[in-house]
């Protein structure tokens, strides 16, 4: 019986599962699965990841670099199909008319109007701002004798620790 336990516990994972799930979908259920998948719209769009932020980071630096490569391609991928798909097309134009028309209906009640001129007042108010002078260049030259006594100071610190 141990012989046959040990045995089972050698097999790959794949022949624990059920054969529904390792089961290679038949011809004639290929049209139906086909009819019943559900696309999946992939977001090409995240956060800014800063390489650091991982263990690896020339490795997380460069799957970054290629996420972002890629991301462009699909969204390349995306305005071509829109231009040559005419069901695509349609759709997206319908989206666009319903967008705008949401947009209208939004824009024009009184509250988003009275919201939006504060919004505009505020950025008038930010952009007559001055910009914050640049910061003035560090005059004081270091000179050989203030270098010293940094380098003594320093030794002087190492000794007590």
């Amino acid at each position: 019986m141990t012989a046959a336990l040990s045995a089972a516990a050698t097999k790959p994972a794949e022949a624990a599962k059920p054969a529904e799930t390792t089961a290679k979908p038949t011809e004639a259920a290929k049209p139906a699965a086909a009819k019943n998948a559900v696309p999946v719209l992939t977001t090409i769009y995240s956060p800014d990841r800063d390489p650091a932020e991982f263990a690896d980071p020339e490795k997380a630096a460069d799957l970054l670099n290629r996420r972002a490569e890629l991301a462009q391609k699909i969204q390349a991928e995306r305005k071509r199909i829109l231009k040559e798909d005419a069901k695509a097309k349609e759709l997206n134009d319908a989206i666009m008319r319903q967008l705008r028309q949401l947009s209208e209906i939004l824009e024009t009640k009184k509250s988003m109007i009275e919201l939006n001129s504060q919004l505009r007042d505020l950025d008038n108010a930010i952009s007559r701002l001055k910009p914050a002078p640049p910061p003035e260049p560090d005059t004081k030259a270091e000179t050989k004798a203030d270098a010293k006594t940094d380098t003594k100071a320093d030794g002087k610190k190492a000794e007590k620790e």
